[in-house]
């Protein structure tokens, strides 16, 4: 059953990304990074409960559990950028059982900005690295990091009540407009270190649970991102 639940978590955060590392001699010309707005594929926002996986038929066996991992519950919603969100938990979304919608508004209502959250997060970690010397929007760069989102959400693991956050990203490194690194990461709920984790209802109630959530998920995709940026 274990590896019932990895199909489903694995296949929603499933990407291609051809990785490249960065050569020795771009390592040396680049002296200064400037990091863009991270992109997040807000309509990409997975929520797997216990109770949606029953629903969806995984006591049936391996082929309900392909299909709920191909499209179950794409959460389409603009709840970062607030673009048509309601702001701030409705108690009726709660009560009805809306909880990815709950969810959802909770991270508006709190300012719990994804993007922001992993732009800080890489920032601070390069710093701390001494990889390179993070400049301003308006300065002028060696090189740019971009950084897309392609998966994110919430989601069980085995027979949890308690919800993980999982993440997927693209990163890539561009110099002179060509790209001189690139790789993919994700975070699952079977990686070792995504320990926190919280009842839904927590989530879409608790603005401090959902934001420690959150930040502690992206620090472990920019852990690994930088990890594979300082591969010669």
């Amino acid at each position: 059953m274990k590896k019932l639940f990895a199909v489903i978590c694995g296949l929603l955060l499933l990407s291609g990304c051809v990785t490249k590392n960065l050569s020795t001699e771009d390592r040396q010309q680049i002296k200064t990074l400037k990091i863009l707005p991270v992109f997040v594929a807000v309509d990409n926002f997975k929520y797997t409960s216990m109770t949606q996986a029953w629903s969806a038929g995984l006591g049936a066996g391996a082929g309900a559990a392909s299909g709920m991992a191909a499209g179950a519950s794409t959460a389409g919603t603009s709840a970062l950028a607030g673009a048509g969100s309601v702001a701030g938990t409705k108690a009726g979304d709660v009560a009805t059982g809306d909880i990815s919608r709950a969810i959802r508004n909770n991270m508006q209502a709190h300012d719990i900005d994804l993007s922001k959250l992993i732009r800080q997060s890489f920032a601070d970690r390069v710093r701390q690295e001494r990889l390179f010397t993070i400049v301003g929007e308006g300065e002028q760069a060696d090189a740019e990091v971009e950084i897309m989102v392609s998966q994110w959400g919430l989601c069980l693991k085995n027979f949890s009540t308690v919800l993980y956050p999982v993440i997927g990203a693209n990163a890539s490194i561009k110099r002179q407009g060509s790209s001189v690194w690139r790789n993919f990461e994700t975070i699952s709920v079977f990686n070792d270190a995504n320990t926190i984790a919280y009842l839904p209802e927590q989530y879409a109630t608790d603005g401090e649970a959902l934001r420690k959530a959150f930040t502690h998920v992206t620090d472990l995709l920019v852990n690994k991102l930088v990890d594979d940026l300082k591969q010669p």
